[in-house]
């Protein structure tokens, strides 16, 4: 049995546009911003790495492939398409880490305790932030064990202030994740089928870089985030 890091790295970052090179690499606090992710996957116990990227972006290939990883080239036209086919060739029972590579959050061993709940036995473990920013997130709700109700999608009308960010899951139970254009759809569809999926409460402290906003405020105004960056701020 493994722990393996799945990193989907194929996208196309036409919110930034332009960019002179791939949004996986821009650095951030002095380091590319995919490496955040990378390390708190290696501080959850992941042994092997996987990211998900298209032939032409050069940048990310060789930065993956700096860091030891497998580099799968492919055209998903879905992050779920993405994540899918980092699992392609594993075992049934390998552990896999889902994060996104333009998100940096708190803790850094924030894998830890859902890899340690896969572990005891739950199939999907997801790790919780509470975010004041929903707009572009999968809102859920869920109750004091855990155990949660439902995922909404880029709600009109969001039931909480919480979101999954990261998971932990066999790869048993990511079978058909393709078929849904999110994962946060997928993991809704096991719910509506009566599968129970495990939340982990992590922090108030989640940023995705992905909008011109977000990226201004990490780089001009590091000092206003709850998130840890080492050493100076790149350009």
């Amino acid at each position: 049995m493994e722990i393996v890091g799945l990193i989907p790295a194929a996208g196309y970052a036409t919110r930034l546009a332009p960019l002179e090179g791939s949004k996986e690499v821009l650095p951030i606090g002095g380091k590319p911003v995919m490496d955040y992710v990378v390390d708190r996957m290696q501080l959850g116990g992941c042994t092997r790495l996987r990211v998900v990227t298209r032939p032409e972006k050069a940048d990310v290939i060789a930065h993956a492939r700096s860091l030891g990883a497998d580099v799968v080239l492919a055209y998903p036209e879905t992050i779920s398409e993405s994540f899918a086919a980092a699992i392609a060739g594993l075992a049934s029972d390998d552990i896999v880490l889902l994060g996104f590579p333009d998100a940096i959050w708190e803790p850094e061993d924030g894998y830890r305790p859902l890899v340690a709940a896969v572990e005891e036995g739950h199939e999907i473990a997801l790790g919780l932030f509470q975010a004041p920013d929903l707009e572009r997130s999968d809102v859920l709700s869920f109750d004091a064990s855990g155990r949660i109700a439902r995922i909404h999608i880029k709600p009109d009308t969001p039931p909480s202030e919480w979101i999954w960010g990261v998971a932990a899951a066999r790869v048993r139970a990511l079978n058909g994740l393709e078929h849904e254009e999110w994962p946060g759809s997928y993991f809704d569809s096991l719910l509506r089928r009566g599968v129970e999926l495990f939340g982990v409460p992590l922090s108030d402290a989640y940023l995705d870089i992905g909008t011109k906003e977000a990226l201004r405020q990490v780089r001009e105004a590091p000092h206003e985030l709850r998130i840890r960056l080492p050493g100076p701020q790149g350009g």
